[in-house]
């Protein structure tokens, strides 16, 4: 029933189509234009390398400075706490830095500029200072893009959202619709899951899974923070993403310093799209993760379920997953209301493709559970 409304969904939302024009900009929508140029800032997990490809598929370049307006305006944009990457590059040890757009690397009067025996470095600066240090190129930063202005200013053309959701239909449901199969392919593929639910996986192997889930909403929660001193007057959207924050943050106090295993890296960057979309997709992004947690504790199979006979400590594992679980129910609910409430104003297609990216990560952390619990055993 529910693929069938999907469809109809669809159909009416093509079926509809009106443009509005937006002031003239000669930047992107959300980058901010400096004389002849204009700026980003990615509040993303990224490596230098990471930062570089993903500046470029937005049509710039990481970013580089000229003047001290430029840095000063930078340094501002940088609304956290953590270090942001820029394009400086030096690919040898001792070499020459330069910047990755091409430009003349004439800055003078910075500290750090090499790293030692490190065969290359890039530059990175401190927001909240507007220091620039050099840095491992490898190392996680958020960062800023940048790219010159348009040469021809023409006003921004939208496609504002109609009201194409058939009346009753949720938009929750429908990005639902589009992701179940891998919530389903989860639930029935996941060895993790399985030893959880039969009372076979060891206190060590839980521990790891709560570690790795900790790490990713601490690195999420700093995304939030800076997305969150961006915002104006506070709203229902607003407000549930501090709440959100809050949550995450109660969660992660001891992981600051962690260094981020590779399967999250990928899970990271896939909020590049979203930071500089309206903030209601900021929570469509964020659901993902407590709806799977959520069905899993509805659709756990019952024959999964130990009945005794299991190794001391078990069943309390169980029950602790259980209990967190049925909070994510709870934050799902909260997060389909506020959804829901905005749904018209919303772009259906761009939000099945969010919820389903960030299902996808989901699936990904699962088989680096599945492929720890084999290397433990060999």
């Amino acid at each position: 029933m529910v693929c069938a409304l999907v469809s109809l969904v669809l159909t009416v939302l093509l079926a509809f189509s009106s443009s509005g024009a937006e002031p003239s900009s000669p930047c992107p929508p959300q980058w901010l234009p400096l004389g002849q140029r204009c700026f980003a800032f990615y509040p993303v997990w990224s490596s230098w390398t990471t930062a570089k490809s993903m500046c470029s598929q937005t049509g710039g370049d990481l970013a580089s400075l000229h003047t001290p307006e430029e840095r000063s305006f930078v340094e501002k944009l940088a609304s956290t706490h953590t270090p942001v990457w820029l394009g400086g590059h030096q690919p040898q040890q001792n070499g020459a830095w330069n910047w990755t757009d091409g430009t003349p690397f004439r800055i003078s009067g910075w500290t750090n500029q090499e790293l030692g025996n490190t065969r290359e470095a890039c530059l990175q600066m401190e927001p909240k200072s507007g220091e620039l240090h050099a840095a491992p190129c490898g190392e996680l930063r958020f960062y800023i893009c940048s790219t010159k202005t348009s040469s021809q200013v023409v006003p921004e053309v939208r496609k504002p959202p109609e009201p194409g959701i058939v009346p009753n239909v949720s938009l929750f449901d429908v990005t639902w619709s589009y992701s179940d199969s891998v919530a389903e392919e989860i639930l029935r593929s996941s060895s993790f899951l399985k030893e959880l639910w039969s009372g076979h996986l060891t206190p060590r192997r839980y521990a790891s899974f709560m570690q790795q889930e900790a790490l990713y909403l601490h690195r999420v929660s700093s995304t939030l923070e800076a997305l969150l001193s961006s915002l104006g007057e506070a709203d229902d959207v607003s407000s549930l993403l501090q709440d959100t924050l809050k949550d995450y943050s109660s969660r992660n106090q001891s992981l600051a310093a962690s260094p981020a295993p590779q399967w999250l890296h990928s899970s990271l960057q896939s909020f590049h799209p979203v930071v500089l979309e309206e903030p209601v997709y900021w929570l469509v992004a964020l659901s993902a993760r407590a709806c799977l947690w959520g069905f899993l504790a509805q659709e756990q199979p019952r024959s999964e379920r130990w009945t005794g006979g299991s190794p001391p400590g078990t069943d309390s594992l169980y029950q602790e997953w259980r209990e967190e679980s049925l909070k994510e129910v709870e934050w799902t609910q909260r997060y389909r209301k506020v959804i829901e409430k905005h749904q018209d104003q919303m772009d259906v297609f761009k939000a099945v493709n969010i919820f389903r990216e960030h299902m996808m990560n989901q699936k990904s952390f699962y088989k680096m559970l599945d492929a720890d619990v084999a290397d433990d055993r060999e």
